[in-house]
């Protein structure tokens, strides 16, 4: 799995939001407004990693048990998928 399109990641203040650039900004149109758990989900689809490569760099990160962070980024790609950014 990978995103699809270019974007990049910018902190401003206390937000981490990803802008769409090139092509991308023509298909999508705004900013997607990440936490720091959706950041490293991020950072590993553009890595083009898998589930469970996703699972253990959360689970990494953060103090969450696999099922739980699983669970989590299942319903992030979902919402990636909606908005036609996940490209599998």
């Amino acid at each position: 799995m990978r995103i699809r399109g270019e974007f990049i990641i910018r902190r401003i203040t206390d937000n981490i939001v990803a802008i769409p650039v090139g092509d991308a900004a023509l298909k999508f149109n705004g900013m997607l407004l990440l936490n720091e758990v959706s950041k490293v989900i991020w950072d590993c689809l553009e890595r083009e990693c898998d589930l469970p490569g996703i699972v253990a760099a959360v689970t990494d990160a953060f103090d969450v048990s696999a099922e739980e962070a699983e669970a989590d980024i299942i319903e992030f790609l979902q919402k990636l998928r909606l908005a036609h950014l996940l490209e599998e």
